[in-house]
């Protein structure tokens, strides 16, 4: 939160939020490496994505929308091309 007395954010609530968010692209990180790299089902896959929204909100309650807007349709898009390049489709895909 600011403080009342200046416009200058707590230190405290800086570090806590600078925190968070490098939690937050290492969850973020970790699960677009899984999604590249492991053998999975879509369903595996899936329930990763789920996983991975869970944690993201667990840090950032109140997010969903951004999540389902921004984080969601990057990782399924992901998921989709390991798929492509499985099947040797990737050059279909340009």
């Amino acid at each position: 939160m600011i403080n009342d007395q200046s416009a200058t954010p707590d230190p405290q609530e800086l570090q806590d939020e600078q925190r968070r968010m490098s939690e937050l692209r290492g969850i973020v990180d970790w699960a677009m490496l899984r999604l590249r790299h492991d053998r999975m089902t879509r369903n595996e896959a899936l329930r990763l994505i789920e996983g991975t929204r869970e944690a993201v909100l667990a840090l950032c309650p109140g997010k969903a929308e951004v999540f389902d807007l921004v984080l969601r349709p990057r990782l399924l898009r992901i998921d989709k091309e390991r798929r492509f390049a499985d099947w040797g489709l990737v050059d279909s895909m340009n």
